[in-house]
């Protein structure tokens, strides 16, 4: 069992935690308090590297240049 001692801050300093560590805080009945730690879910990126390959092609490249001749950023008078 390790002591722990709260700073002016309401900060305690966990000796097994490690940095960006996330804990579920939740006071007890008996005046004694159970932290939680949470783990992260793996996120899936996503946009794997190289799935959005198929959308940039060298004629959907001409067809966007083609859109863009008609657009102007001028406003009209």
């Amino acid at each position: 069992m390790h002591t722990l001692i709260v700073d002016s801050k309401k900060r305690v300093r966990l000796p097994d935690a490690r940095p960006n560590q996330v804990f579920a805080y939740e006071p007890q009945g008996d005046g004694q308090i159970l932290l939680t730690r949470l783990v992260k879910e793996q996120v899936a990126e996503p946009f794997p590297r190289g799935s959005l390959k198929k959308y940039f092609t060298r004629a959907k490249a001409k067809e966007e240049l083609a859109l863009l001749k008609g657009c102007s950023l001028e406003v009209p008078e």
